[in-house]
């Protein structure tokens, strides 16, 4: 299980470095000040690949400006991580972030429950940009999640998928067991509803084998 450590402080990158994740999500939505600063000396601390975020207000996130600006801040940034999160709205820019010599995780965030016909045409549009397609969805019910699952079993890999909100959080143990590429965690700081710690991730991970 490949699990993902979101942070919102560049202050604990010691400290989430300790728990030696498979990544680092720097949420660069979730920060101030000087961002390119603070990429370049969570770089210089650790090794452990990163995985630069800056996301829409739209989809979770804080951030508001538009896709030029959104291009302004990643921009400078990609050539100091392994992969950055695209949006789909920001996807015009996808071949230059691409051009830095990284990685791009596609993504979609909604608050809906697509249909399987749906998710599938939301896989394909993220292949048509990115590396790796990331779908996270609000299941409604169980059949929900069991349709996301299946999903996730069915796809294409590489795939990402991941749900929102606290309801079925423990979806988020479930769907790297069907070939979900990463899980999302936290080291202290959760960035998202019902993200578990590190620590309850790799118990439910071992428990789960």
């Amino acid at each position: 299980m490949k699990i993902v450590v979101s942070v919102e402080n560049a202050a604990v990158i010691d400290e989430v470095a300790e728990y030696n994740p498979t990544f680092i999500e720097i949420r660069l939505d979730r920060m101030e000040g000087d961002l390119l600063d603070q990429v370049r000396m969570i770089r210089e601390k650790t090794g452990i690949p990163l995985i630069a975020t800056l996301r829409s207000r739209d989809e979770g996130g804080r951030f508001v400006g538009d896709a030029d600006l959104w291009a302004r801040i990643v921009g400078p940034i990609a050539r100091y991580v392994d992969i950055v999160d695209v949006e789909a709205r920001y996807r015009d820019h996808a071949p230059f972030i691409k051009s830095q010599g990284v990685q791009i995780l596609a993504s979609l965030h909604t608050n809906e429950m697509p249909t399987v016909p749906e998710l599938g045409r939301i896989d394909e549009m993220l292949r048509s940009y990115g590396d790796i397609p990331k779908i996270v969805v609000r299941p409604k019910t169980r059949e929900d999640l069991f349709e996301l699952v299946l999903f996730t079993h069915q796809a294409q890999k590489p795939i990402c998928t991941s749900i929102m909100g606290a309801e079925f959080r423990y979806a988020r143990a479930i769907l790297p067991l069907f070939g979900s590429e990463f899980t999302f965690s936290h080291a202290g700081a959760p960035t998202a509803e019902g993200q578990y710690h590190i620590r309850e991730m790799r118990q439910l991970a071992d428990l789960l084998k």
